[in-house]
């Protein structure tokens, strides 16, 4: 290209769509203004530290977490709960750390939830990975545990038996997604990797996309009847490896804990004690209380999804007699975004509408149906050219409302 002024204006069109999306400012990430609600409880599940996988101390996973505002983490180590017997799993601070365990069964991995089993009080790594495969054929059951399904699509490693479930399912999974992009497109994903340099938002929105048949195994498992959970993964490693010795740290923990989180709606304010908080919240967890929030693209404020029937309100989790009459309510607050607001029913999209950026409504919806309905919103960002980021991204996900 011989003509400066054509340099001139490729560069300049090049700057217009790398910076065309940037997130959101706030002036503080753990200001309490925009997490005032204190019957929610937010959280980071599956990550690993030094005593698997992981590039980091349990102490570095927890300080993490407090500095991106959570009021949790689980750590979930491959095939050990080392971290458990050493004293980590306590309390530092703004943040619970919680010990559980990532458990490679012989159809693909599980997160076991094995903390509050008495049968599996102190037993080894090795008899939790068969006491989670063994509940999940319904061979034996372990008064306590409670078990979900491990980035089901995963490139290198994922879950072989889809035509049942244990009690949760990771509907999103950091690590998997990214490993997705890199196989299905590597150009694309260069791209992704070139970008994060210069504008580390867009990049990461640019992994943000939801594989359409783990959404496809929500639904599904969920259609079997209530009493199932759904959540965000992290997977994160802070851990790449430059020959069998060395390795730097990357991504890191913060980074990736800043991008989304899960909510979990408590049925009052959060408990006073680390051992009430732990059962609070996981009794929120496996009743499917539970809301995908990517608060990278925007605070949670006052979103909301429930069903009003005959002067009462129902949220995710819950089971409702389809005697009574309901209409589904859907909150969003104003936004730097149009939202793209989808209504899920069994698995199939019943109504989707567009909200403006600076609107803040409640959207009033007539039920008369049985089924599973769960909420999607979805953030309408592009980037100017709509080369670099085209398709909305995620904003909140619900988990299921059920009318029976």
């Amino acid at each position: 290209m011989k003509n400066p002024y054509l340099w001139t204006i490729a560069i300049f069109l090049v700057v217009i769509e790398l910076y065309s999306v940037l997130p959101t400012k706030i002036e503080n990430f753990n200001n309490e203004k925009y997490f005032e609600r204190q019957d929610i409880a937010r959280g980071v599940i599956h990550v690993h530290s030094v005593f698997s996988d992981g590039g980091g101390s349990p102490r570095d996973i927890a300080d993490a977490a407090s500095e991106a505002g959570l009021d949790f983490v689980v750590l979930t180590d491959h095939n050990t709960d080392e971290a458990k017997k050493r004293g980590f799993e306590k309390n530092y601070g703004k943040t619970d750390l919680f010990v559980e365990m990532e458990s490679s069964t012989p159809v693909g991995h599980a997160i076991s939830f094995f903390s509050e089993s008495s049968a599996l009080k102190n037993m080894t790594g090795e008899k939790i990975v068969s006491a989670t495969y063994q509940q999940f054929l319904n061979n034996e059951r372990y008064s306590g545990l409670f078990s979900a399904i491990a980035h089901p699509s995963n490139v290198k490693m994922p879950w072989g038996r889809l035509d049942q479930f244990p009690e949760g399912l990771e509907v999103v999974n950091f690590d998997s997604s990214w490993r997705r992009q890199l196989s299905d497109s590597p150009l694309q994903f260069l791209v992704t990797i070139g970008i994060y340099p210069f504008n580390a938002f867009l990049s990461a929105v640019r992994f943000f996309e939801i594989y359409p048949k783990d959404l496809a195994a929500w639904d599904e498992m969920t259609s079997r009847g209530p009493g199932h959970f759904a959540y965000l993964a992290h997977d994160t490693h802070s851990k790449v490896k430059i020959n069998p010795s060395q390795f730097f740290r990357w991504p890191d923990y913060l980074e990736t804990f800043k991008l989304a989180s899960n909510v979990l709606f408590l049925s009052g304010p959060k408990a006073q004690d680390f051992e009430s908080r732990k059962i609070q919240y996981y009794k929120s967890l496996r009743e499917g209380r539970v809301a995908i929030h990517y608060h990278s693209v925007y605070p949670f404020l006052s979103n909301r999804w429930e069903m009003r029937c005959e002067g009462q309100e129902y949220g995710p989790g819950d089971v409702i007699s389809v005697s009574k009459k309901c209409e589904a309510i859907v909150h969003t607050p104003k936004t730097p975004f149009d939202k793209a607001i989808r209504v899920i029913k069994n698995g199939e999209v019943v109504k989707e509408w567009l909200l403006p950026a600076e609107s803040t409504a409640s959207e009033t919806l007539p039920l008369v149906s049985p089924g599973s309905y769960r909420i999607e919103v979805w953030a309408k960002l592009h980037t100017a050219l709509r080369l670099a980021l085209s398709e909305p991204v995620p904003y909140v996900f619900y988990s299921h409302i059920y009318l029976q």
